[in-house]
């Protein structure tokens, strides 16, 4: 049996400064207690067609569904998984609204590419996964703090939001790919008494986790985004349910630099909080 824990949830409403909350109560086992969102737009995507062809459309929507099911199937690789090989034979089929759009001369000039948003039919695409017996990680999420260093030619120093444009991109992009909802720390003073750079990713976390313990999360995500060159590299830990995972990337363009470092921790948590059939079933 699949162990499910007790989850606080807020559900943010649109043109409302509040959110209620609901709490979901799992079997009798010991789970971490977590606050957690609900993600929203699982289903939907925006990519980059070479052209409005029937080909390259083809191809796009491909792309779009694998993207899509990445962020909610529990595998380490779901392009070997037989009922992913079928669906994305046929993506056409699931598509439940597709549209182009222009893009930006500034961003890719002198070319045919348009922008695609796709979305995808939730319950029909859900319905033959299920079938598979493949697991399924749901929209509501436990929310995963990140410290983050960043190292580039201006030195070393902690991400912040106001004075990153261009990482703060980076990082709602590799959060929404994902879907992995992430909070980061205020780094107020008292924070920045409490905790130095090297803490955040040195041997010891203890005192990374005790500086952690006020924003009341289950999953820490630690970072180091080091810039060498035209590319990005990261190396990271990630601390969930007493252990810790710690991986490296390759130096890669900043966005894909962001979404390797996610991956990691959507990796960990999908597979804890990632539900197969057979054992929703037995419920």
């Amino acid at each position: 049996m699949h162990c499910q824990g007790r989850l606080v949830v807020k559900v943010f409403m649109k043109g409302k400064s509040g959110f209620f909350s609901l709490c979901l109560w799992g079997l009798l086992c010991n789970c971490p207690i977590a606050e957690a969102v609900e993600v929203k737009g699982l289903y939907e995507i925006e990519l980059i067609a070479n052209s409005q062809s029937a080909e390259d459309r083809t191809q796009a929507i491909k792309q779009a569904m694998y993207a899509v099911l990445s962020r909610v199937l529990v595998s380490e690789d779901i392009s070997k998984i037989p009922v992913v090989q079928q669906a994305l034979s046929s993506a056409q089929n699931y598509v439940k609204q597709s549209q182009f759009s222009l893009i930006s001369a500034d961003e890719l000039p002198d070319t045919d590419a348009r922008l695609l948003r796709v979305q995808f039919d939730e319950d029909q695409l859900m319905e033959v996964m299920r079938k598979s017996q493949v697991g399924i990680w749901s929209e509501i999420r436990p929310e995963t703090l990140v410290w983050l260093v960043v190292d580039d030619e201006e030195g070393r120093r902690f991400y912040n939001a106001d004075s990153m444009p261009e990482l703060e991109s980076a990082l709602a992009f590799a959060s929404k790919i994902k879907g992995v909802p992430m909070i980061f720390p205020m780094l107020d003073l008292e924070e920045q008494q409490k905790i130095s750079l090297s803490e955040v990713l040195g041997a010891d976390s203890r005192n990374l986790l005790a500086v952690s313990a006020r924003y009341e999360v289950t999953s820490v995500m630690a970072g180091r985004i080091a810039k060498k060159g035209d590319c990005w590299q990261g190396e990271w830990a990630f601390y969930f349910d007493g252990k810790i995972k710690q991986w490296s990337g390759a130096c890669l363009p900043l966005k894909a630099a962001m979404v390797a470092g996610v991956q990691g921790a959507y990796d960990v948590l999908s597979n804890y909080y990632g539900v197969k059939p057979e054992a929703s079933a037995a419920h």
